[in-house]
């Protein structure tokens, strides 16, 4: 049995607050009725880093409130011996140059990795890297080639050891969950005047989450939207 609970990566909460859809996870959060989660390494990449940089400084503040009040918490026990070896197998996966390429860094894999030790329903993650190399590890090579614009060499059995760990993990990003808010009613109130209000609204803020950090393609915003206005 699954444990109502999310563990959330740095990436779709910094999305959500340049977005400005922040205020959406408190509503959400209602409804789930879970916990949200986030690990000492997201704190530290959302909080501890940037409340000393003036640009992000508010940001890093937002963040904090969200904690204060109790939307997301921080969750510590982290299974830090499992964390290790599997960014050592994800690491040691792929090759550039005759170097192993580090591909996949902590704040991610704590997610995933506590997630999975606990049982949570899912971790909230926009990092494309992580995702594809869970749901579909034979593009890796693609994307890292496509990054680099060299070739990259893959180790095949510790590609498949690593996406075999991760299997029972189910991924959800950001634009997901707006996409949610948006079909129980939570941004109703940003409605529009006109017929196509509701198009115009689903189009603005699924955009934003693109143009604020979400790793999603044009496709996917298209096909999405038009679920959402069925």
């Amino acid at each position: 049995m699954k444990t109502k609970a999310l563990f959330f990566d740095a990436g779709p909460v910094i999305t959500l607050v340049m977005a400005r859809l922040i205020n959406v996870l408190p509503l959400l959060k209602a409804k789930y009725g879970g916990k949200f989660y986030i690990t000492p390494a997201v704190h530290k990449e959302l909080v501890e880093r940037p409340i000393s940089v003036k640009r992000f400084e508010f940001e890093a503040l937002q963040v904090e409130k969200l904690m204060r009040d109790g939307i997301l918490e921080l969750y510590d026990a982290v299974p830090k011996k499992k964390v290790v070896e599997l960014i050592a197998l994800a690491n040691g996966s792929f090759s550039l140059d005759g170097k192993t390429m580090d591909v996949i860094q902590s704040g991610e894999m704590e997610s995933v990795a506590t997630a999975l030790e606990i049982g949570a329903e899912g971790v909230v993650m926009d990092e494309r890297t992580l995702r594809l190399f869970i749901e579909n590890n034979k593009e890796m090579v693609k994307l890292l080639e496509n990054r680099f614009k060299k070739r990259v060499m893959a180790d095949k059995d510790k590609m498949n050891l690593f996406s075999a760990a991760l299997k029972e993990v189910t991924i959800i990003r950001s634009i997901e969950l707006v996409g949610l808010a948006y079909k129980i009613g939570l941004l109703d109130g940003y409605v529009p005047e006109g017929k196509e209000g509701k198009e115009v609204l689903v189009d603005a803020v699924l955009w934003a989450t693109k143009f604020n950090g979400c790793a999603v393609t044009e496709e996917e915003i298209e096909d999405l939207k038009n679920f959402l206005l069925k």
